[in-house]
């Protein structure tokens, strides 16, 4: 049996490491991490399709419970909905994800610039 390393995995199953964007949540409690990703993926329907890392805070021996599982479950039920496209792990176990959006491919980004927190 051959042997592949990670890239040439990612390379066969166009699995990507970078992404457009990166949403970083380290150091947030869980409500406020949640809270974080529903607006992302919200404000994704006014902009174009993009991938997105999430950071989160990995596990350690002192940490406790992660975060982990409560964001990957969001992450499954919009992709039920069909605003999030692809959703995987980062190469870092537990340390976030990376999330393909689904957004509006008719949005002008000029317009999603300006939409922003009252």
């Amino acid at each position: 049996m051959p042997y592949l390393d990670d890239e040439d995995i990612r390379r066969i199953t166009g699995m990507k490491d970078g992404a457009e964007y990166e949403l970083d949540l380290c150091g947030l409690d869980l409500a406020h991490t949640i809270a974080s990703v529903e607006r992302m993926v919200e404000r994704s329907r006014f902009r174009k399709p993009r991938s997105v890392a999430i950071r989160i805070d990995p596990a350690s021996a002192t940490s406790g419970e992660t975060h982990f599982q409560p964001v990957g479950r969001f992450l499954v039920e919009a992709m039920k909905v069909g605003t999030v496209e692809r959703c995987r792990p980062l190469a870092d176990p537990g340390a976030g994800f990376w999330v393909s959006l689904t957004g509006n491919p008719n949005a002008d980004e000029t317009d999603a610039e300006d939409i922003s927190d009252p």
